[in-house]
């Protein structure tokens, strides 16, 4: 345990801090959304704007011109019985088959999305591919049509996508109209096995007519007996038509049975059901990996600002969210709740035609049985008469019966083949597909113009995700908002711009000189003993503490630089001097300060250089003789410049902090990250007594003509590009 939690370092504590209240936290973040800070941000990422936008756009627009152009037309039907389908009030038999009749007096109104599904059923589009000879397959053509119920209706919109408007309002008719043609047929099924049993009947029937006929006539002559009694005609008359009315009734049963046998090879080859509506539904894991991955951003937020990256807990944390968002893209994000299946409306209309063919049959069977009976009750009667009066009977009912049998078949044939050809579908075209009215897809104005505001829409997106997870500092107000702290100097990059340094180096020069300023007036008391130091190596603080010096030298006054970076050392190559004789010499007591001491090229200017290398920097910098070396310095010079090591890596630049006046922070601008940045700041946190003046935002990209604005009105002149043509 640490004897001071707030002096974790055992470091020796001075005067109170002049600078930045510690105690207020060092994130306050308050990115307030005005119209000039969301310009200035689409203005610095304007390539990743364009990049985003063009990529999208031309991705549009060349999945728009790739893409076959598909006409779409459509044909509207109405689902529903008809009137015309129906017995009317003065007719309730309709016809005299009474499968049939059964079969018209069905009213079997189903939903849409029933007849939306037997539209889409592999019969009907065979017979399309048959009628219009299309190179295509079952699957390929469904594929092509989208049938769609019209809500709150009755009414179906089935519309074909095709290469060609011609071919796919072709298509779409046949289907509408093949779809009807399929529907009459199932209702005029039963007609068609009446008319085949009757084709087969009629003959043997009128043969046997004229055969009976032929006989009585044959027998008359034989006889010379034209006529006979009254009674005994009537009586004749009575007999023959029971045993036309059995006959009939067993032609009747035989119909009813071959129509029966028709019906259940359609009812085997039929489902009892098709598919009605499908619900979907939220995946809940979905749903609570979703939570479990809110939860863990949470918790990851609250342990950063806690803890350092590196810290065991934000590393599980930091894992736990990677694996759980893993998981949750291999989630679907809906599932299958249930569907439900809906009566085959084409099943159960076989099923009610087979009950009602069997009960026919039944009732034929008991008809004839019972006309049987009354035939042979009648008899005796006809046996009393003489020989040849019976024979003329018997002659005579027989060519009656054959008669009314024939007479029956014939009728009923032209009932069945009324009903055929007159049989009505309960769906019927409200609008057929037109050639001419069409819609085109791809829409190329309408994708072009989408793909226009859309890749806008995503590349503004792209360009604030960029700038939510850049955690760089690129301006002062990202400075001032994140870390609380004061900019005492933006510093612009020239290093790598040497073709714009006539009008950068002039603007760095204005820069350090306001830096200094900054320096000089950053409290009532101003320091005399500066440590500059950065989160990261590399950062430019030794750049900045030397240019610093060199505008204060040229103020007239007198600085000292002293390298304290003994673990890399670089003011010496900065100077272009030997380093023989330095600070760890001085503090190791093998050289004194007087000997340290080097005049620079650059005017005021002196510099100690880091020395030889020390085994123990830390030690050596924490000691008594630094302090008195400090001390030292501060009578002879008007300001010390420290350079300091960088904050994340060592403990160095604290020790210096606490012994100096003052702390100034260097920010790399679009390279040091804020969480270092952070991490660094904690480390002098920790440490109450450390004043840090600010922070100097480093390696900026000032804007060439507010540059040029700034000079003109100080009376002094800077290069301009020529005006573009815009």
């Amino acid at each position: 345990m640490l004897d001071n939690p707030q002096n974790p370092y055992n470091l020796p504590a001075t005067a109170a801090p002049l600078g930045i209240d510690f105690s207020q936290p060092v994130d306050t973040i308050s990115r307030d959304l005005d119209p000039r800070r969301l310009f200035k941000i689409l203005w610095r990422r304007r390539k990743l704007l364009l990049a985003v936008w063009t990529v999208f756009f031309a991705a549009v627009a060349i999945f728009t011109l790739a893409t076959p152009k598909k006409y779409t037309t459509a044909v509207k039907l109405i689902s529903g019985g008809s009137a015309a389908n129906q017995p009317t009030a003065t007719n309730e038999a309709g016809t005299n088959l009474p499968v049939l009749n059964a079969l018209l007096a069905a009213t079997g109104q189903q939903s849409s999305e029933t007849y939306a599904e037997l539209l889409q059923q592999s019969p009907v589009a065979l017979q399309v591919i048959k009628d219009l000879n299309l190179n295509t397959t079952v699957a390929g053509l469904l594929s092509h049509v989208l049938v769609k119920p019209v809500t709150n209706t009755a009414i179906l919109a089935l519309s074909v996508s095709w290469r060609d408007p011609d071919t796919s309002a072709r298509i779409a008719n046949d289907f509408a109209s093949t779809f009807i043609e399929r529907e009459r047929q199932l209702i005029g099924g039963q007609a068609d096995s009446a008319i085949t049993f009757l084709q087969r009947e009629m003959p043997d029937a009128e043969a046997h007519m004229r055969a009976a006929q032929a006989a009585l006539e044959a027998y008359q002559e034989q006889t010379g007996i034209a006529d006979l009694t009254t009674q005994t005609q009537n009586d004749l008359t009575q007999i023959a038509a029971l045993e036309s009315k059995q006959q009939s009734a067993e032609l009747d049963a035989k119909q009813y049975a071959a129509q029966l046998e028709s019906t259940e090879e359609q009812l085997n080859a039929t489902p009892p059901t098709v598919i009605g509506t499908a619900t979907t539904a939220n995946n809940p894991v979905a749903t609570q990996l979703q939570a479990q991955i809110e939860t863990l951003k949470l918790n990851l937020d609250a342990a950063r600002k806690q803890y350092t990256d590196d810290y065991p807990t934000v590393v599980s944390l930091r894992s736990q969210l990677a694996e759980a968002e893993r998981e949750l893209k291999t989630q679907p994000k809906s599932v299958s709740a249930g569907s439900s299946s809906i009566p085959n409306p084409v099943y159960q209309q076989l099923t009610q035609q087979a009950a009602t063919l069997q009960a026919q049959i039944a009732s034929a069977n008991s008809q004839a049985k019972t006309l049987s009976s009354q035939v042979s009750a009648a008899q005796p009667k006809i046996l009393q008469l003489p020989s040849e009066s019976r024979r003329i009977v018997d002659l005579q009912r027989s060519a009656k019966s054959a008669e009314g049998v024939y007479l029956a078949l014939q009728q009923k044939y032209q009932d069945a083949v009324i009903s055929k050809t007159t049989a009505l579908s309960d769906v019927s075209v409200t609008q057929a597909a037109n050639p001419a009215v069409y819609s085109v897809t791809p829409n190329v104005s309408f994708n072009v113009l989408l793909g226009f505001i859309v890749g806008l829409i995503l590349a503004v997106t792209a360009v604030f995700i960029a700038e939510f997870f850049d955690d760089r500092f690129r301006t002062e107000d990202d400075v001032k908002e994140r870390l609380g702290m004061p900019v005492l100097a933006m510093i612009p990059k020239i290093d790598a711009l040497e073709d714009k340094s006539d009008w950068l180096k002039p603007l760095a020069v204005e820069a350090f000189y306001a830096l200094v300023a900054s320096l000089r007036y950053s409290s009532s008391h101003p320091p005399r003993t500066i440590a500059f130091t950065s989160a990261e190596q590399g950062d430019g603080k030794s750049t900045i503490a030397l240019n610093a010096a060199i505008s204060m030298g040229q103020m007239k006054s007198r600085v000292l630089i002293i390298d304290a970076d003994l673990r890399r050392p670089s003011m010496h190559e900065k100077l272009r001097m030997a380093n023989e004789k330095g600070l760890s010499d001085v503090l190791v007591g093998v050289a004194s300060f007087d000997d340290a001491v080097r005049q620079t090229e650059h005017a005021g200017v002196f510099a100690i250089t880091s020395g030889r290398s020390a085994p123990n920097p830390v030690g050596l910098l924490q000691s008594n003789a630094f302090d008195a070396l400090l001390k030292r310095a501060v009578e002879r010079f008007d300001y010390v410049i420290v350079d300091c090591p960088a904050l994340r890596p060592v403990v160095d630049s604290v020790v210096l902090g606490i012994k100096t006046d003052g702390t100034v922070l260097v920010v790399s601008s679009a390279t040091s990250e804020g969480r270092n940045v952070r991490s660094a700041i904690d480390k002098l946190r920790m440490v109450g007594s450390i004043n840090v003046l600010g922070v100097v935002l480093n390696r900026t990209s000032p804007d060439r003509r507010e540059a040029a604005s700034y000079y003109l009105g100080a009376g002094q002149s800077i290069p301009l590009p020529p005006e573009s043509p815009a």
